[in-house]
């Protein structure tokens, strides 16, 4: 069986990856959830106190791209696992940390093991489906992202209060490790792939992908990309605690509700982008970047008095923009997958890595959040000019 009709077992086994995508995004995506709780503890500023997921990108970002090459010649599983176990002890040590310097060097520790995970994780996804199903197949993959961020934002502010930060971050830490076990235990390549696991000899070589114009394209407009969504993450809870005077576990049923909708946004962008646009992915992308931009817009003119319908809907309508889009796989095939999201990975690692500061300093020498926003949503309108002359054909690699 090969992947041009899918092989027997496939969503089983996409339903592992989505198990493991999942529990790996529950602690570092649910920190910016108690982010206020870290900040009152260790003294922080707004700015260090939005730049956790900066610190955990930037290990992200070392290490993605060698792990997707790893994953395409070597295969997934060993790749997957020793991701989750660096993710699982990288929580685990901030729990334990004391300092703001020490918890940010763990962050890129833990970071550095979701940039294993991710590049295989997508390859794993692409072997087991045929071309027809595989935007909707990674789509389901990357709502793990989203999943496990909603996870973390409704559980964690209840444990933080309750228990304090440092449990609070202890439990997905274990979680993370129970999967990992699982995923060691359960997880098989698919039988007769061309794809599968050691096929050396079917994967481009590294050099092919860094060649790739229009992934390279592609891959600098996702570092805007994940830069805006990043700092959606790491200060909504801030700006709505601290600017808007809500209560924590209330300002992080918001990042629930956007998490939520981003979910949807991942599966029903990939279901579009394999159907009615006919595997055209850039439409997707510029119709994802144009929401993010007028949802970024429409935030730089909240503040106390806003209503929790307006709020909530921007939230949700940004949560199904700005963290449904992913279609940096499908747009090269299975061959390069690996290579190609640990290119796309460590590209928007460093928006991911930037942004959010840049962000945080921002807001305070302005004295506020309305500028900053609005600026994020014009930095994003303009970045959607890369796409402009991306050819989707040129870019499937053999």
């Amino acid at each position: 069986m090969t992947t041009s009709v899918g092989a027997p077992g496939r969503w089983g086994m996409l339903a592992l990856i989505v198990a493991a995508q999942t529990m790996a995004n529950v602690g570092p995506l649910g920190i910016p959830s108690i982010a206020p709780l870290i900040r009152q503890d260790l003294g922080l500023s707004m700015a260090q106190a939005g730049s956790f997921l900066s610190a955990y990108y930037i290990g992200a970002a070392i290490m993605s791209l060698p792990a997707g090459w790893m994953g395409d010649r070597w295969g997934v599983l060993a790749t997957m696992v020793i991701g989750q176990a660096l993710i699982s002890a990288g929580l685990s040590g901030v729990a334990g940390s004391v300092s703001f310097w020490l918890l940010t060097l763990i962050m890129i520790v833990a970071g550095a093991g979701y940039g294993m995970l991710n590049p295989t994780t997508a390859k794993a996804a692409m072997a087991w489906f045929p071309r027809r199903q595989r935007a909707t197949a990674v789509g389901f993959k990357q709502v793990g992202l989203p999943l496990g961020g909603a996870v973390g934002a409704l559980i964690m502010p209840h444990l933080g209060l309750s228990l304090g930060w440092r449990p609070a971050v202890m439990m997905p830490a274990a979680l993370v490790a129970v999967v990992g076990l699982l995923t060691w235990i359960l997880y098989r390549d698919p039988p007769d792939s061309e794809y599968a696991a050691r096929g050396t000899a079917g994967g481009p070589s590294l050099a092919a992908v860094l060649a790739n114009r229009d992934l390279w394209l592609v891959a600098l407009s996702t570092l805007i990309f994940a830069g805006m969504q990043t700092v959606w993450m790491s200060f909504l809870v801030l700006y709505l605690t601290d600017v808007l005077f809500l209560p924590l576990v209330q300002a992080g049923g918001y990042l629930v509700m956007a998490q939520t909708a981003g979910m949807a946004g991942r599966v029903l962008f990939g279901v579009l982008s394999d159907g009615y646009f006919q595997g055209r992915r850039r439409v997707v992308l510029v119709i994802a970047g144009a929401g993010s931009t007028a949802c970024s817009i429409a935030m730089a003119g909240t503040g106390p008095s806003t209503g929790a319908w307006l709020l909530g809907s921007l939230a949700v309508t940004f949560g199904f923009f700005g963290i449904g889009w992913n279609l940096l796989a499908e747009l090269v095939g299975p061959r390069g997958a690996g290579t190609a999201v640990g290119l796309g990975l460590t590209i928007s690692s460093f928006g991911v890595s930037l942004c959010p500061p840049l962000f945080g300093l921002a807001v305070q020498r302005l004295g506020g959040f309305a500028v900053p926003w609005a600026m994020l949503g014009i930095v994003m309108a303009m970045n959607l000019c890369f796409l402009i002359p991306v050819r989707e054909g040129r870019m499937e690699l053999s």
